[in-house]
This record gives C-alpha cells, structure tokens and sequence, in this order.
C-alpha cells in the first residue's frame, strides 16, 4: 500500500484525530492503515500518520472540543507542542459567531460554573442568546428563525435513544407532549433538515456553521443545588461510543460538557437553550436572559418638576451600558435615554454625559448604582485614568455587556522612530479581591474589537 508525502500539512480541527478506540467499522481501515506505516496500532494514532507523512504540519487544535474517547489524547498534543522543533502560536479571535470572544468565554464560565454567585447575565446586541422554560415556544422560534434566516436547526445532547433509525414511524425525543426524531441521515444532516423538523446531536453537527442554533440539555446533564455543581448522570447518558470505555465519571463529565461547548458555538447569529433538568435550568437563569423577558430595562430618574434641563448647560444625557451594549461600537453615540441634573457649580461641555455604574469593581472609587460624570475620550493619554472601554471580546461581569469601568495602564515599548504598546491592563479599583484585571494583548485587537469611549469626572448623584 503506498501513501504520498507532503512538504506541508494543513490539519483543521485536529482535535478530531482519533486513536484505536470505538471506531466501529473503521476498525479495519484504521489497521490496515497502521500496518503499512509499520506503527503498532494499539499504541499510536492519525497524529502519529500525519507526522509520518509530511515534513510540516500545522494543527488547528482546541482540547476545549474533543468529544468522546476515541479522540487522540491530550497528553500527546502537550508533548507536541513541547517538542523543541515545534511552534506554538494563539489564535486569540474566531470569526463564528457575531457574540465574539467576549460569547466564547462565557460559554466556558457557565459551563465551566466559573461564575460562581456573580449576579451576572449576558447580554450583547450583537448576539442572541435566550433561555426558553416552553418547550412550544423554544420550538416556534426557532422554526420562525430558520423561515426567515435559513441554517437553523435544533442540537441536542446525546440523552435519547435513537429509536427512529430501525423504525421510522417512532419518535425519540418528547418533551412537554411535543414529540420530534433524531436526524435521519447521519450524513449532511445540516443540508438536508430545511425545515427544522429533526434534531442534531454532536456527531452530525461538529464543524458546521448555523445561523441560529437551538441546544436542548438533555437528563444527561444536571445541576445539584447542594454542592452547587454541574453533575452527569451516566445512565441518562445514551451515547454508547462515548461510554463503552469510560469509568471514570468525572473523564465522562468533561466529554459531556465539551459537548454541550461545542454545539453552544454552533450559531453565528443566535443561540437559543432549553433544559430538562430544572436545576441547572435556574442556574442559567442567573446568567441568561429568559424568552421575552425585558433584557433592556430604562434606567428611572426622578425629574425636577422645579428646575428646567437645559441640555449641557444643567444637565447632561444619562445612558446605559447595559442598554447600549454594542450600541456605542466605533465611537458612534447613542440617543440618550434622558438628560439628568449636574450639581452646581460641576462645569460640563458637549462631550460630557453621565453613566450609572453597577457592581463593586471599582467601589474605591464609585460605589454600586452612584450615577457618575464622564467626558467622551477624543484622544490623548489615559494611562493611569478611569475609563469606560468598549472590548468587543470581554463580557464584563458587573455589566452585563462588552462595556467596563476600569483604571487604564498601558506598557509601551520605544524605539528610536515609533512607539507600540506591549501591553493594555484594566485595573479594578476594589475592596474585592475576587475582581481581576483585564489583561488586553494589543497584537489580539484593533478599533473594532477594542476602544476606549469615556474618561471619568466625578461621582454626580
């Protein structure tokens, strides 16, 4: 048997490589394969076959989405990537979905229950994330968003049997008397599924782009209000190539949960969730907008029936960083929701406007709900001053949004005719040491991923 060699190769997704273990029919394949590259099948794997075959190879590689056993071994890529002749380089932005890195890290946090009790929900115009507690309307919307935008389909977590593929009269999943079957291909389910009648599980739906995704969490996945922990129930768990070979519950848990990450980032638009298990369904109520809920509530100012406003001579517009959330992008300015009183004697200009700040992040400076006084950045430095900065992939926890109010310190490094910053750092100002600082690479961004929008004044109200 012969194999070509290459000079350079290209490995996308190469956390999909796999090892001798659960492959089914490709038993075969996968030996013959072995013994004509001379490996002992039970102890090598396809990353093994790659370096055999090229003089280079790049891999696209992310542990965060290897989903079952089958996978090559962690281990094997941290052993590669300390080789002395390899090279490791970040990928620090993805082009999926509209949420950003600010979306791909809260799907980490949430599922990951980093957030712990941070009251805490995201929210970003530019992507939709909802928690649905119908069934019916979970179903509805996401059919009404696949008529309008095509490329929407509903993922679940392995948690049904799939009755349907020896009987194509029967069903596989029923939640809240609504009855709907696994997909009926298992190739290009994505394609074939136009209207959104099927379900995807992780194998027909790993390394497709969506429009809209909608994720069902299965009984397989709970969350156990004792030990405030997500848990896995192993025998709600129906996947048999991801338990024929795990014992370890907790090895199961990280599949599972990469699961369920994997398929979280499958919308570029949108993604909308439903959860069986009415335990971690509160759970992501704490980080999750429900369905119809009022994401953008107006901010409520007593007005003086006394004293006139008279725009940016008394009063100043007041907005909303959760309200503008993706709304301030590349510096445009929002209409205000309502101009509110300055104290006398507080000089302000066109540029000023005021915000009111939520959490205890910067709570040295400005306690939790204070309404505070800023001046639209238009340049100059800001090393070491307050700040509101907009970073596109960043959700602050306080707010909600890609919005922060943090100390701005920058590193630059100097040479003889330019200057560049090494390092962007935004600073808490907390009695809470639990707050952390926001540690921005510039190479990572540019204007449209981050900006500074505001330098602060005072505390107004």
């Amino acid at each position: 048997m012969e194999y070509e060699s290459y000079d350079i190769l290209f490995v996308d997704e190469s956390h999909r490589l796999r090892k001798r273990v659960n492959l089914g029919p490709y038993f075969a394949i996968y030996d013959r394969v072995c013994n004509a590259l001379k490996l002992d099948k039970l102890n090598t794997s396809e990353l093994a076959w790659t370096q055999l075959r090229s003089n280079k190879v790049l891999y696209f590689y992310d542990a965060k989405q290897s989903i079952k056993p089958s996978d090559v071994d962690a281990i094997d890529f941290e052993n590669l990537k300390n080789a002395s002749n390899s090279i490791n380089v970040k990928l620090h932005s993805q082009f999926r979905v509209k949420g950003g890195n600010g979306f791909v890290n809260f799907v980490n946090n949430l599922l990951d229950n980093s957030f712990k009790n941070k009251e805490f929900k995201y929210n970003d115009t530019n992507y939709d994330l909802l928690l649905f507690e119908n069934f019916s309307d979970f179903v509805n919307e996401l059919r009404e968003k696949n008529e309008k935008h095509q490329l929407s389909r509903f993922i679940a977590g392995y948690a049904w049997p799939w009755i349907s593929q020896n009987n194509p009269n029967a069903y596989d999943i029923e939640i809240e008397n609504i009855k709907l079957k696994w997909n009926s291909t298992a190739i290009d389910y994505i394609n074939s599924d136009i209207d959104a009648q099927e379900v995807g599980c992780i194998h027909t739906t790993q390394g497709y782009d969506l429009n809209y995704a909608a994720i069902i969490f299965g009984p397989e996945i709970i969350y156990n209000p004792a030990s405030k922990e997500i848990e896995i129930v192993k025998e709600n768990y129906r996947d048999r190539n991801g338990t024929a070979t795990i014992r370890d519950n907790a090895i199961l848990k990280d599949y599972v949960i990469n699961i369920y990450k994997t398929i979280m980032l499958r919308g570029i638009l949108g993604c909308y969730i439903y959860v069986c298990d009415e335990n971690l369904r509160n759970y992501f109520k704490k980080h999750i907008f429900l369905f119809k809920e009022n994401i953008t509530p107006i901010i409520e100012i007593a007005e003086s029936n006394e004293i006139q406003l008279i725009p940016f001579e008394n009063s100043v517009p007041l907005y909303s960083l959760k309200v503008a959330a993706g709304e301030f992008k590349f510096n445009d300015r929002i209409p205000e929701e309502k101009f509110i009183l300055v104290p006398d004697g507080v000089k302000i200009t066109q540029d000023h406007f005021a915000c009111r700040i939520i959490g205890n992040s910067m709570n040295k400076i400005v306690q939790d709900g204070q309404i505070a006084l800023f001046k639209w950045y238009n340049g100059g430095s800001r090393n070491g001053l307050m700040v509101i900065a907009e970073y596109y992939d960043h959700q602050d926890l306080d707010y909600g949004s890609c919005y922060t109010f943090k100390e701005y310190y920058s590193q630059k490094t100097v040479n003889e005719e330019s200057w560049q910053h090494e390092k962007i750092i935004l600073k808490p100002k907390s009695f809470d040491s639990s707050y952390q600082d926001i540690v921005i690479d510039p190479n990572a961004i540019n204007e449209k991923t981050f900006s500074v929008i505001g330098i602060f004044d005072r505390v107004i109200e």
